[in-house]
């Protein structure tokens, strides 16, 4: 159990309950989730070194390998840019600590990039171990990702 009572919001600053122990599976799923649009093997960096300037998705894991956080980057600066972004906030530059990194073809659009969010979350079981985190559909994820091979 979280401690939070349903509906109860945290403070602008604290740290929210973190999800399970990251491990070996959990990022290749992380992979799987961009289907044909995966450009490279998952990676992992300390969160403050990481050097992604490509869309993709990312796992963000505490000191005590425990995952925080599941994301996407798009744009110009790509995870890298994101994760900077996550950094100014208080709890995330306290907690987050080593960040697994899926890579995208730049090819991938945003939609079946929050699709290939979505499916992650419902791969790993995070909308029930992290209630307190909201993902986007993975509804039309096989439509948007599948495994359609980019050229």
């Amino acid at each position: 159990m979280s401690g939070l009572l349903p509906g109860a919001r945290l403070a602008q600053d604290a740290a929210p309950p973190s999800g399970p122990v990251l491990r070996p599976v959990h990022v290749q799923l992380l992979a799987r989730a961009l289907g044909g649009y995966s450009s490279s093997a998952p990676y992992w960096s300390l969160v403050d070194t990481v050097e992604a300037f490509c869309p993709g998705l990312y796992l963000v894991a505490d000191a005590h390998g425990r995952i925080v956080w599941l994301g996407m980057a798009a744009g110009d600066q790509g995870v890298t840019g994101r994760i900077r972004t996550h950094l100014g906030e208080p709890w995330k530059h306290a907690v987050f600590h080593r960040v697994w990194v899926a890579s995208a073809y730049d090819q991938i659009s945003r939609p079946a990039l929050e699709a290939a969010e979505g499916w992650a979350a419902d791969a790993l079981d995070l909308r029930a171990r992290m209630p307190h985190r909201t993902w986007p559909s993975s509804t039309h994820w096989q439509l948007l990702v599948g495994c359609q091979p980019v050229v």
